[in-house]
Formats: structure tokens, C-alpha cells, sequence
């Protein structure tokens, strides 16, 4: 087996490790296994929702570097693992300390696979000269998992009207050791730019501050991490895209947050019996299934319309699927719930291919680290907020709520990304031109690869030139 077919390898392999990672088959019952096995109330749920995001936010960027500094591979197995413990003791703890507690270990199991995937991923496809398919299986991946989840909805409820929800919830526990052990089957991929070496137009973009601040790979978990946030920081379009995503994501998954408890409020429930369970399954299942349609239209959609627009009418298009919601109170609104499933499901490739495009390799898992901890900040604040406002007035209200999230701070940030966007892409489009033709593609009329990398303001990187012509894909 050559090197190339060995790294080739990892992408069925992710594929596979998605698919076990989603076939949490205790999904469709969690919210009321929380509720009848544990007595809490919705507003107290949407509190341990708030401890899982706040432990997501704390260790999200701090495994992130981990995964870059030591290996994202051996990041997914402990991910895996750790996700097993968490299981075991949500079913076998019964305060609310005790659940609180084994939150915390699956938020911080989430985090070590997280950013880590896709960077594997992407590193992955650069090895192979074949970022430019990095939605396409990245969308495949997230469609494996969202597919796995249609699956565990399916089964999950009949399930638990014949075995009681516990059996489910180890059930569960059992399908992440198998990921974790898939995991370990994985080719770590280069991780730094030195190892990569001077890679033409899969390279990651150099700008002038960055050229100023040297080329180099930070050194240390702390360094990766500082790294990190400087580079978001200063990338002003990729900051803004990740607290773009990460909010319309949040306030277009409340919807589907409250589908169990919605089902309840009209007399469903999934104990009882088989059939009782399989119409609970029937139910949550579209959510589930339009997630994974969601996940692998993301790239052909990407292809035909270019990622700014598919963003924007994602974005705003969704915000017209409430409609339905604030008028009816009745189960048909499940099919519009289910739509917004599919929409922030393509939000997440297209969102992480944007901002893969934009960073250094060796910084990669820290910074797609960092758009997870700001997701995590935005749920930990949202869904507690939803929650409560659904628990004491009622879901049209809720669904108000998150449907004014975007159309006022979403579309703010919108307006900042769409402008740092433009004059990224100008300056990216001044520095093409800056130099003779031969130049500007960084290949010297003598043949040699010299002018690959940006020296300054000089000339325009490959990088450059691959933003420009994804822009106007």
C-alpha cells in the first residue's frame, strides 16, 4: 500500500467514526428521561444544557491545541472514551450534582473530537491535493452522522417502551467505545506547514501581518492556544463568520431542543409499549433525516450558488420557516422544525470550509476549536434563556425569541462578515495584480517555486488566487 492510499484511507475511516459517534440511540428520549426518571422541570434541563456549554466553552480551545500539538487521532479516541464514562454515570447518578457532573465529562469529550475531525480531515485531503472536496466530505461525514442519529431515532423509541430508557442510555455508551477504537485506526497527517512544505495552492493564505510575524509553528499548548485567538482576531472575516454560524446555528436548533417536550404537551410519550415508542420515533425522526440531507447538499449547494450567498439565504431564508411556528400550535409544525434541522446542519461545512481556507495547518484544530467555544458561549447563554421563556409563557414564544436572535444580532453580524469579506477579497485581488502575470500565480519564468509563499506586500501567494476563484465559484 502506497503513502497516498494509506492517507486515503482516513476518509472512510472519519466517515465510519462519524457514523458510530452519532448513533446515540437515547437522542429521541433524553429531555424525557430528564424529566419523568429525574423530575426536573424544562427550565432546570435547559440549566444542565448551560453546564454543558459552559464546560464545552472552557476546554473547547485548550483540546484544541492538544489535538495540534500532540495528535488529532489519538484526540478522537480519548474523545470517544471519555464520551463512554459520561454515559454511564448520566444513567447511574441521579442528583442533580451527579448529572451535572457527568455533563461535564461528555462536554469535554465533544470538545476533544470536535475541531479535531476536521482538522484530520482537511489535513487529510491537503496530503492528497484535494482540499477543494473538503465540503463535499465534510458534508458526507456530518451526513453519517445525522444518519446514524435518523437511525438511533428509529430505534431509540420502540426501544424504550420495550427495555425502559436506561437500557437505551448503555445502549449508547457501548456505540462511543466503538468510535473511540475506530479512532485509533486513523493515519495522523502532517500537522504542521513545515511539514508540508511549499504546497502551491493548498497552502494557507499568508497575510502581510503574518508575514511580519514570521512563519513559524508556535511551540506548547499555551502558545498554540494564544496562537490561536491572534489569528482569529486579526482575520476579521473569519471572527465574524464564526460568531455568525455559531449564533444562527444556536438560535435555529431551539426548535428542534424542544421537540420532545412539545410531543409530551400533546400527549406523546415513548414508554408504554412498542407502538407507543414507534410513533414517538416517527416523530423525531424528519428532524434527524433533514439534518442529513442538510449535511450533504451543503456542497453541491455551495458549488452552484459560491459560499457567500449559500450562507446568506441560509441565514435569512430560515428565518421564514417560523412563521408557521408563531401562528400553530399543532404536530404538523414538526415538518418546518425539521427544515431548520437540515438548514444549521449545512451551515456547519460550509462555515468550516470557509474558515479552513483561511488558516495555517500547524493552528487548525485550535482555531476551529475556537468556533466551537463560541458556539458553546452562545448556547450557554440561549437555550437556558428559550428554555425558561418556554417553561413559564409557552413555544410560540420561545420560538419568537430565537427567531429575533438572528434577524437583529445575526443580521449585524452579518453586515460586519459581508464587509470584512469584500475587502479581504480586495486586497487579495490587488495582490494577484500587483506583479507580471507569471508572478502573480507564483510560478518565476525560470520554473523554480520561489514565489510560492507571500513576502510582505510583494506579490500575491497561490493561496491568494485560490480565495479569489472560490469566491467566484
Amino acid at each position: 500500500m502506497t503513502q497516498t492510499q494509506r492517507y486515503a484511507r482516513n476518509i472512510p475511516i472519519y466517515y465510519l467514526f462519524q457514523f458510530a459517534t452519532g448513533f446515540l440511540i437515547w437522542v429521541p428520549v433524553w429531555i424525557i428521561f430528564l424529566q419523568d426518571e429525574r423530575g426536573l422541570s424544562l427550565t432546570q434541563v435547559g440549566l444542565m444544557e448551560a453546564v454543558f456549554w459552559v464546560s464545552m466553552f472552557i476546554a473547547e480551545v485548550p483540546t484544541g491545541a492538544i489535538a495540534d500539538r500532540f495528535g488529532r487521532r489519538i484526540s478522537l479516541a480519548l474523545g470517544g472514551f471519555m464520551f463512554t464514562v459520561g454515559t454511564f454515570m448520566f444513567v447511574m447518578l441521579e442528583s442533580f450534582a451527579g448529572l451535572a457532573l457527568s455533563y461535564v465529562i461528555m462536554a469535554v469529550s465533544m470538545t476533544l473530537y470536535s475541531g479535531s475531525g476536521h482538522a484530520l480531515l482537511f489535513d487529510t485531503l491537503r496530503t492528497l491535493g484535494r482540499t477543494r472536496e473538503y465540503e463535499k466530505h465534510m458534508g458526507r461525514s456530518e451526513a453519517m452522522m445525522t444518519g446514524a442519529l435518523l437511525g438511533a431515532g428509529l430505534f431509540g423509541g420502540p426501544m424504550a417502551g420495550l427495555w425502559g430508557l436506561e437500557t437505551v442510555f448503555l445502549i449508547g455508551a457501548f456505540t462511543m467505545a466503538f468510535a473511540g477504537f475506530i479512532a485509533l485506526l486513523l493515519r495522523e497527517p502532517p500537522r504542521t506547514e513545515e511539514e508540508f512544505g511549499e504546497d502551491g495552492l493548498f497552502g494557507a493564505p499568508t497575510s502581510p501581518t503574518d508575514a511580519a510575524a514570521g512563519d513559524h509553528s508556535p511551540q506548547g499548548v499555551a502558545s498554540y492556544i494564544l496562537e490561536g485567538f491572534r489569528i482569529v482576531l486579526r482575520r476579521r472575516p473569519i471572527l465574524w463568520i464564526i460568531v455568525l454560524a455559531g449564533l444562527v446555528t444556536v438560535a435555529y436548533e431551539m426548535p428542534n431542543f424542544f421537540v420532545q417536550p412539545f410531543l409530551r404537551h400533546h400527549g406523546l410519550s415513548p414508554e408504554g409499549s412498542f407502538l407507543d415508542g414507534a410513533i414517538w420515533s416517527a416523530l423525531i425522526v424528519p428532524g434527524f433525516a433533514a439534518m442529513s440531507a442538510g449535511s450533504l447538499l451543503a456542497a453541491p449547494f455551495v458549488a452552484r450558488v459560491g459560499e457567500r450567498r449559500a450562507l446568506s439565504v441560509l441565514i435569512f431564508g430560515g428565518a421564514f420557516l417560523f412563521i408557521p411556528l408563531l401562528l400553530f400550535n399543532h404536530l404538523s409544525i414538526i415538518a418546518p422544525i425539521a427544515i431548520l434541522g437540515g438548514i444549521h446542519a449545512a451551515l456547519r461545512p460550509i462555515a468550516t470550509g470557509y474558515i479552513n481556507r483561511r488558516i495555517r495547518s500547524d493552528q487548525r484544530a485550535t482555531v476551529l476549536s475556537i468556533y466551537e467555544l463560541t458556539m458553546a458561549a452562545q448556547m450557554a447563554v440561549i437555550v437556558p434563556a428559550i428554555s425558561a421563556s418556554a417553561d413559564t409563557i409557552d413555544f410560540r414564544f420561545a420560538y419568537g425569541l430565537s427567531v429575533a436572535v438572528v434577524l437583529t444580532i445575526g443580521a449585524a453580524f452579518w453586515f460586519a462578515w459581508r464587509r470584512s469579506h469584500r475587502s479581504e477579497q480586495a486586497e487579495a485581488v490587488r495582490r494577484v495584480s500587483v506583479r507580471r502575470a507569471p508572478q502573480a500565480i507564483g510560478l518565476p519564468l525560470n520554473g523554480s517555486r520561489n514565489g510560492l509563499h507571500h513576502n510582505g506586500d510583494q506579490g500575491a501567494t497561490p493561496s491568494d488566487v485560490a480565495l479569489t476563484r472560490q469566491d467566484q465559484a
